[in-house]
């Protein structure tokens, strides 16, 4: 092995200002082919301004830190529909007609002094439906309210959210808006410093209206009561069950071709697959119908991810 480099106060600062040179440059280059027009800040003072647009085009975002401007912004991101279907559900109907229902009383909340926010949690076992709730959820906003969703994955996010919210509301105050908090567990934890930021979001100094934030969990026991028994921060709390024979049969129903349905035993699917999840309903479709392994094979492989994997006493892991 050779010698390490020495690096002395000089050599360091060297490279430090070589980064920032780099930099610099990144900025200019970027800048100087962008300005297309002048922000007016106080007095007469004029600063140069990237194109604009009056109001953001609606859709799914994410809010992150540019550094080359030194400023958040909010970049879209793609939507994932592969599971999106208005199963028979009474979770599904009941949430959608309250989330209907609320943007349709902004006029009242007005007339009682209320903030006009809405905060829905939804709890239940992993791939029982939740994440497909919360896409039909923004299926609306986005086709029916012309709004936007921001979606928050974890406790950075919730800081970026944080400080950058008052900026999003000062341009588009009216703008119908919905927060995704999946996992909400990973992100507000007990003793967690993202959980007051979380809680001011809520229902503190940081609350905003024109809002509906839609939390979900695998693990309602591991929230605080001051999040879970609190109606100013969640409202509305639904346990998603694993799904029912009539929403099996729908879910067959609609990921399967009408040449797929008259090949297959439908009641036999939807007997054998009592107290499997949505996610469990996903990979028997693709091992049978997609991949043309047998039925009962694919059947078994996934009764089998009920017991947890373990390695046999005396067997040998690794390659031979």
């Amino acid at each position: 092995m050779g010698k390490l480099p020495k690096y002395t106060r000089h050599n360091i600062l060297t490279e430090i200002n070589d980064i920032e040179d780099e930099l610099e440059a990144d900025v200019e280059r970027t800048s100087a082919t962008n300005y297309n027009s002048w922000t007016q800040l106080k007095g007469d003072e004029f600063a140069p301004a990237f194109p604009t647009v009056p109001l953001i085009p609606c859709g799914l975002y994410e809010i992150r830190w540019n550094a080359s401007i030194h400023s958040h912004t909010l970049v879209k991101q793609p939507i994932h529909v592969d599971e999106l279907y208005e199963l028979p559900s009474i979770e599904i109907q009941s949430i959608l007609e309250d989330i209907e229902c609320f943007w349709n009383k902004r006029a009242t909340y007005k007339t009682y002094n209320f903030v006009h926010k809405r905060g829905i949690l939804l709890y239940g076992e992993p791939g029982c439906g939740k994440s497909g709730i919360v896409q039909l959820c923004v299926k609306h906003i986005i086709e029916k309210k012309n709004g936007i969703v921001i979606n928050i994955k974890d406790e950075d996010e919730v800081r970026h959210f944080s400080e950058f919210i008052p900026i999003l509301r000062s341009i588009e105050p009216d703008r119908p808006l919905i927060v995704i908090l999946e996992d909400l567990d990973a992100i507000a934890g007990e003793d967690r410093y993202s959980t007051t930021k979380l809680l001011n979001i809520l229902d503190g100094i940081k609350q905003i209206e024109n809002v509906v934030y839609i939390a979900t969990t695998n693990y309602p026991e591991k929230l605080q009561e001051r999040i879970t028994n609190r109606p100013s921060r969640f409202d509305r709390r639904y346990q998603v069950d694993m799904p029912s024979t009539e929403i099996r049969e729908a879910y067959i129903r609609a990921k399967l071709t009408a040449e797929d349905l008259a090949k297959i035993d439908l009641p036999k699917w939807v007997k054998s697959t009592d107290s499997m999840s949505l996610s469990h309903l996903k990979e028997l479709v693709i091992s049978v119908i997609v991949m043309g392994k047998s039925f009962a094979d694919s059947l078994a492989q996934l009764t089998d991810l009920k017991n947890a994997p373990r390695v046999k006493k005396g067997s040998k892991v690794g390659f031979k």
